[in-house]
């Protein structure tokens, strides 16, 4: 696409006009979710990020900058999202490496350690099952312990958004443990 026709693509998304914004999805998807499934040898982690990516640029199209070449700035702020992604996993990787480590170091019995391991995949299993948007929220808060505020302003979003996002997580973890538990009282 032509620079001078980026530019108009562009000013038109910036104003609001979905049209515009729906030839630019069709426009870079594909190179944009190329891009990210190199990065991140995920395909649903890949496209997870880019709809983030596009969900970000029109919730904030009238806030967007102005933008000569396009696409340019949509790999720069793909970049930036895989990088935040990667760091996030890493972070959450290594909390779960220091939490296994502590339980380590505990003088537990065998019993105790399987039911610990247990417990443990099962609450990984429940946390994993959250959309992608509301485990991102839920990591943050829980592992980084970043206060909504700040969760709100790295994802864009409002506060009250992210409050939403962190009780509803809360209520769907606390409904699938329900469950297990009845299932366990029942075969009791």
């Amino acid at each position: 696409m032509p620079t001078e026709c980026q530019h108009k693509l562009w000013n038109s998304i910036r104003q609001g006009n979905e049209k515009a914004f729906r030839q630019l999805f069709e426009e870079y998807w594909e190179d944009l979710f190329s891009y990210a499934c190199k990065i991140t040898r995920n395909h649903s982690t890949a496209q997870d990020i880019v709809q983030g990516l596009f969900i970000h640029l029109w919730e904030k199209h009238s806030a967007l900058p102005e933008v000569n070449a396009v696409l340019p700035y949509l790999h720069s702020a793909l970049k930036n999202r895989l990088l935040n992604a990667l760091r996030d996993e890493n972070l959450y990787q290594r909390h779960v490496d220091l939490f296994k480590e502590t339980n380590k170091e505990n003088d537990h019995s065998i019993v105790e350690h399987l039911q610990f391991k247990e417990t443990e995949q099962q609450l990984l299993h429940s946390i994993n099952q959250l959309p992608g948007k509301m485990k991102d929220v839920f990591y943050l808060n829980r592992i980084e312990n970043l206060s909504v505020a700040e969760i709100a302003l790295r994802q864009g979003t409002s506060p009250q958004t992210i409050r939403n996002q962190l009780n509803t997580a809360l209520q769907r973890i606390k409904s699938l443990w329900i469950v297990e538990i009845l299932i366990v009282l029942w075969l009791l």
